[in-house]
Formats: C-alpha cells, sequence, structure tokens
C-alpha cells in the first residue's frame, strides 16, 4: 500500500512539472521540459526497484503457501555443507562441529575443529573421521556413531582422544546424533567435540592423590574413617586398616550396606562411646575413647579411637572423622601386670624388676670377693598338659598355692620371685637356718646345704593342691646354680639354673640338679 501512495505521489508531481513547463517554465528554460520528464522516470524506477512486478492477485492462503516455499528453498540453500556456512553463527561456537555421513566421511566442519585440532577444513574435508580418532577409541566410536545413523540409539556419547596436526592426543567429548539440518532420511550426523584435556589432567591429579592418600594410610596401624553424627556410626568413607582391624571389608560398612560399625561394638560399652562422642562434639573438642569390638572372627578386641566433629563455615555439623586402632596387644599387657600385681600381694613374692637387682647385686659382690650366692628355679615342667588336664583357671589356682608354700619353704633371708612361663626363682646367700654360721666364700661348703634346701622345696611343692575339693598333684623339678665370676650378668646366671632344671626334668617329677660348674 505504502509503494502504491508513493508512485502515484511521483506520476501527480510529474504532471504538475510538465503543466508548468509549458508556461513561464520553458520560457525561463528550453531544458526544463527535459528535466522533468527525468524526474518521473527517475521517480517511477526508484518506485520499481522497491516493488516487484505486480503478480496476479491470489488469496490470502495462497500467498502464505508461496511464501513458506520460498523460506524452505532458502534454507535448504543455507544448510548445504561447505563454504556456504563460513561466517555464519556455527563458526563462532566454541564446541567442534562436523557433520558427516553414516560412514564417517567428513563434510562440513566450523572453524573450532582447526583451533582444536590444528587441521585446516580443506584438509580435514572428505577424509573419515576415524583416521583422527586414537587407534584404541575409533572402533568404539564408529560402532556407536552407526548405531545412531541406523536409528537404533537416539545418541552416542565417549569421551576419546582426538589426533591434532603433530599427532599428539587431545580428550575430547564426543557426541553424535541425526542432524537436524537435514532430512532424517538423509543418515547424516551432527558430531560434536567438546575439549575435557584439562578436566582429564586434574582427574588424574587427584586419582594420583587418593592413590597416594590410601597408600599412606594403608600404612597406618589403624583405619580412618569419616561418619554420620548418629548412634550407628553410618560410615560415609573407610580406609583398607577396616579390613584388618575388623575382619570386614570397607564397603561392608560404608552406608551400612552388611552392617553397621556400631554392631560391632561390645553391648557393654556401645552406651558408653556413643556418650562420649555426643559430650565431645557438641562442646566441639576432640574424643578419646577405648572400648571393646567384636570383629567378623568373633575375637573380642580392645580400640582405641580419637576423632572430633567436621562443621561448615556457618557453623553447622557435617560429619564426624576420626581414627581407630587395635590396642588389644597393650590392654593385654595392662591387664597382665595387673594380675602379676595381684598375685604377687596375694602370695608374698618379690616383683621380678626387684629380684633382678637383687640378683645383679649378688654377682657383682661375688665378684668383689664376697660371698657365694645361690640361685634354685623352680620350675612346673608339666604345666602345659596340666592347663589342659585342669583349664587355665585352675591351674592358676593351682599355681597360686604353690606361691604361696614357696616363700616359708625357702626360709628367712631369701628372695622369691615369678619369672613367668611357670618359672619360680629363689635367691639366698644365707643358710644359718640350715646350719651355717658364717656367709661362705668358697662354692664347696655350700652345695650339702643348697641340696637339703632344693629337697625342703621339693617337698613343700610336691604335696597335692586342693582345687575344688580335689587333690590334685603337680610336678615340680629344681635347677640350681651359684654366683660366680665367671657369669657376666644376671641372664647368663638365670639361663644356667634354667639349663639345670631342664636337666632335671629329664629325670623325672621331683629331682633336683646342679648347674655344671
Amino acid at each position: 500500500m505504502k509503494v502504491r501512495i508513493i508512485i502515484t505521489l511521483y506520476i501527480g508531481l510529474a504532471g504538475l512539472l510538465t503543466f508548468i513547463s509549458t508556461g513561464w517554465l520553458t520560457s525561463w528554460h528550453p531544458m526544463a521540459s527535459w528535466l522533468t520528464a527525468g524526474l518521473a522516470l527517475a521517480g517511477l524506477a526508484w518506485a520499481g526497484a522497491r516493488q516487484p512486478a505486480m503478480q496476479p492477485t491470489s488469496t490470502a492462503p495462497e500467498q502464505d503457501k508461496q511464501g513458506a516455499g520460498q523460506n524452505q528453498a532458502h534454507c535448504q540453500r543455507c544448510m548445504q555443507p561447505g563454504e556456504s556456512w563460513s561466517g555464519t553463527v556455527l563458526d563462532q561456537l566454541r564446541l567442534s562441529l562436523l557433520i558427516a555421513d553414516a560412514g564417517g566421511h567428513i563434510e562440513y566442519t566450523n572453524e573450532s575443529w582447526e583451533t582444536l585440532t590444528g587441521r585446516a577444513r580443506t584438509e580435514t574435508v572428505g577424509q573419515s573421521l576415524w583416521t583422527f580418532l586414537h587407534p584404541e577409541d575409533a572402533a568404539g566410536v564408529s560402532w556407536g556413531c552407526r548405531r545412531v545413523a541406523q536409528g537404533e540409539v537416539p545418541e552416542f556419547c565417549q569421551e576419546v582422544r582426538v589426533l591434532d596436526a603433530r599427532r599428539r592426543p587431545v580428550w575430547v567429548m564426543l557426541r553424535a546424533r541425526p542432524c537436524a539440518l537435514v532430512t532424517p532420511e538423509s543418515g547424516k550426523l551432527a558430531v560434536t567435540l567438546e575439549e575435557i584435556t584439562r578436566r582429564k589432567r586434574l582427574d588424574e591429579q587427584l586419582r594420583s592423590t587418593r592413590h597416594y592418600v590410601n597408600t599412606l594410610l594403608s600404612n597406618v596401624p589403624g583405619m580412618v574413617y569419616r561418619c554420620r553424627y548418629d548412634p550407628s556410626y553410618t560410615m560415609e568413607f573407610i580406609s583398607d586398616g577396616c579390613m584388618e582391624l575388623t575382619g570386614y571389608e570397607p564397603d561392608d560398612l560404608i552406608e551400612n550396606r552388611r552392617l553397621a560399625y556400631a554392631s560391632l561394638i561390645h553391648p557393654e560399652d556401645r552406651a558408653f562411646v556413643w556418650t562420649q562422642v555426643q559430650v565431645h562434639v557438641e562442646k566441639r573438642a576432640a574424643y578419646q575413647v577405648s572400648y571393646r569390638i567384636t570383629d567378623a572372627t568373633g575375637r573380642v578386641r580392645w580400640v582405641w579411637e580419637q576423632g572430633r566433629g567436621v562443621y561448615s563455615s556457618h557453623g553447622e555439623l557435617l560429619a564426624v572423622e576420626g581414627f581407630i586402632t587395635d590396642v588389644s596387644e597393650r590392654k593385654g599387657a595392662e591387664e597382665r601386670a595387673k594380675r602379676k600385681m595381684w598375685f604377687e600381694a596375694r602370695t608374698g613374692l618379690t616383683s621380678k624388676a626387684i629380684f633382678d637387682a637383687l640378683l645383679s647385686w649378688s654377682l657383682h659382690l661375688t665378684r668383689m670377693g664376697g660371698p657365694v650366692a645361690a640361685v634354685l628355679l623352680v620350675e612346673l615342667p608339666q604345666a602345659t598338659a596340666e592347663i589342659e588336664r585342669l583349664g587355665l583357671e585352675r591351674f592358676e589356682q593351682a599355681l597360686t598355692l604353690q606361691a604361696r608354700r614357696l616363700v616359708p619353704a625357702a626360709g628367712p633371708g631369701a628372695v622369691c620371685a615369678y619369672l613367668g612361663h611357670h618359672q619360680f626363682a629363689v635367691l639366698t646367700s644365707d643358710f644359718r637356718h640350715l646350719g651355717q654360721a658364717r656367709a661362705a666364700a668358697d662354692a664347696r661348703e655350700l652345695l650339702p646345704l643348697v641340696s637339703r634346701m632344693a629337697q625342703g622345696l621339693l617337698d613343700a611343692l610336691m604335696e597335692p593342691v586342693r582345687l575344688d575339693g580335689q587333690n590334685e598333684r603337680i610336678d615340680v623339678v629344681v635347677g640350681i646354680t651359684l654366683t660366680s665370676p665367671r657369669y657376666n650378668d644376671p641372664d647368663a646366671l638365670l639361663a644356667s639354673a634354667q639349663k639345670a632344671a631342664r636337666a632335671a626334668a629329664e629325670l623325672g617329677n621331683g629331682h633336683c640338679e646342679f648347674a655344671e660348674e
């Protein structure tokens, strides 16, 4: 409509100028009529350039249909792969875009392909996509793209390596889908390549760091953990030391897949442990606690745990992290020490540490020309068999009764100690209760006295012991040695007495033997 109005105005203007030119204007200049005609023609020419030749009139639907056909033809021309896409928006993409046929032959690439690989588009178009992939990845990509082209899957996605112009691998995320820019029946593929080399490098560094941490943690005697703040100890992470400590694989305990860690804690300790954790976490303090667990084999172990809460920057409790290690050996040593102290208190025996000091002092006096002392090692040679026959608890009762007999039988001035391994030791240099008026400086004077003393010990210890209303006999032998300058230290002196005791045991119950001097 606007074009028609403009044409009408130009024609009217031309006519007006023609009319005027026939009058006074032509008299002013003879070229005025030609100028007027030129303006009219110019106006018509400009209007013709703005409006194509009139088409036969048609209805509105027909006009829309014709316009759609023209737009479709225009799009088809633009969608032809090749140089016609130069300078389009596809070249502005950071993703590398390829158009390939079902066989993988490349028909188009955008400029990002050149940036990614350093290969010119003219070098790439017409080549097979597989030739630009790492040999280990080419077969998988070919199989996946073929499935997409055949309509078996809507998309194929895989991390692969593209070889750049210098044959160096570049990690990319490759995605292949049917090309939407052409007809679906064409079998064309639109392939995008997103570089992920930096991410892969970071992943490798992360894996290397995790491997280092796991190697470090595997050498720690225990397990490191991270768990939720709940009574079940719901584990989120456990180091490999879990297997050695509990007998279970870490995956058995993570997220309580097989069992919760709390179920391993001894029922008598469970409430105590959870209370200790709560008290310290609420105070944002580290906690340390010892308790018992039952491992996969049913064995009860003492463990020591140290941990604390982990909080966000806003003060929100995220998890509890800590370390758990086996202290059964230490706890066992503590228990043995307590039982030994109790044993010594009930029997009147001297501790081994004091006995060793006195033995060292006696040996020193003998070297300095002082009196000779006697060491009598009392051994229960059938202890292992007796434990199996009586049971450990009843055998220890018998051992206690024997120790009570030992002190009075050794006589005044004697020092008695339990050496362990079912062996007692007696140290004395005072034989006055046996008729010796003075301290002996010669070992030969002591031999008959020490023999009488050893026999008195055997007589006392071979008497039956009363256990649960029954009399039980315990085999006993004695090995004897005397302090002498030829012994370098107390250990050598005791070793000589133990050798003599073994010789007595070979002779049978109730025998005593002197060490070979």
